[in-house]
């Protein structure tokens, strides 16, 4: 059974120049934990809890079926940090997925908006709301599509809700389903997140198959 999740650890740091954010980022290493927002100055460390984790891992296990039976290429990045230096902004996704991925960017978990593209889907797991304008920050970096999964702290990590966005006119707008599988609405992932905790992963996901072969 799922658990109440705890509080996620945010801090957010005024007046960072972007060489300040650069030696902070490089000293911090690759194998650091806490997750990076960066807004033309305010930076923002997030200390992802395991919540995170599971719940990327359960949207992936939905989205990898999905290309499996669209015979569609994919390459994962989870995480994956995005930086736009002539725009001051970085953001650090859960997971983003390419559909036509490019060599330069497979094995990478870190992108130069300057040199590559942005992923055509990215996922966000919001267990505690931001204090940055991450919507702003993602419509600046150009990502195409975003799905994001939110809860409120002590709430039931499995039982929050999945909103679909697309980016038009550098704005995002809600849609009632996904732009890369136009047949998925967000209340199919949210039955598929619940049928994998009540009935195993397993089944949850052999009846996503199936549902998936009559929706095509």
């Amino acid at each position: 059974m799922s658990k109440s999740l705890q509080t996620e650890n945010r801090v957010v740091l005024p007046d960072v120049s972007w060489q300040q954010f650069e030696k902070l980022l490089q000293e911090l290493g690759s194998d650091r934990t806490a997750r990076l927002t960066y807004d033309r100055g305010k930076l923002e460390m997030m200390t992802p809890l395991p919540e995170h984790d599971r719940c990327t891992k359960l949207i992936e296990s939905l989205i990898l079926v999905l290309v499996d039976e669209l015979h569609l290429t994919i390459e994962t990045v989870a995480p994956i940090l995005l930086q736009a230096a002539d725009r001051g902004r970085v953001t650090e996704l859960n997971a983003g997925y390419y559909f036509d991925a490019s060599p330069v960017l497979m094995g990478k978990n870190a992108v130069d908006l300057a040199q590559g593209e942005p992923p055509e889907l990215a996922i966000e797991i919001s267990l505690t709301k931001s204090s940055l304008d991450k919507f702003r920050i993602y419509a600046d970096l150009g990502i195409p599509e975003l799905w994001r999964y939110s809860t409120k702290a002590g709430d039931d990590v499995l039982k929050g809700n999945l909103q679909m966005y697309r980016l038009q006119d550098q704005q995002y707008v809600e849609s009632a389903s996904s732009a890369v599988f136009p047949f998925l609405p967000a209340q199919r992932v949210l039955q598929f997140i619940d049928q994998s905790d009540k009935v195993g992963l397993v089944q949850a996901l052999d009846v996503l198959r199936h549902w998936t072969r009559e929706m095509l």
